[in-house]
């Protein structure tokens, strides 16, 4: 009886090497991706981007400000063809949904413009000391 049973030891052998040998690979890999993810996040973080490209990032914030002021007021200049008479605008009253969303884009303008400012200056005491 033992010789059949010897095959049958021997795969089941067999197996539980197998299975140990996936459970590690599994291990090695979840530790590899977590390193992976880790150095992503540290790579991409909105701080570690400022702290990098302190001046490109102002750049952008500044020019991103501009472009959401002029959107939320809007074009307030007629551009119509010489010749034309024109009569005096209406003037109207903005609505509350434009005076807060005025509002808001101003806040993220002023809030951005401090970020950068502050960034700049810790790259600035970077390089001097």
């Amino acid at each position: 009886m033992t010789p059949i049973n010897e095959p049958l030891d021997g795969i089941q052998a067999r197996i539980e090497e197998l299975q140990k040998s996936i459970a590690k690979r599994e291990e090695q890999i979840k530790a590899k991706t977590r390193k992976l993810k880790e150095e992503i996040e540290a790579e991409l973080s909105p701080v570690r981007i400022v702290e990098k490209y302190p001046f490109v990032v102002t750049t952008v914030v500044f020019a991103a400000g501009l472009l959401l002021g002029k959107a939320v007021r809007g074009t307030r200049r007629s551009s119509a063809p010489m010749g034309q008479v024109h009569c005096a605008p209406v003037e109207r009253a903005p609505s509350r949904g434009e005076n807060a969303l005025s509002a808001i884009g101003l806040e993220a303008l002023r809030s951005a413009k401090e970020l950068g400012f502050a960034c700049l200056q810790r790259y600035i005491e970077k390089k001097i000391t």
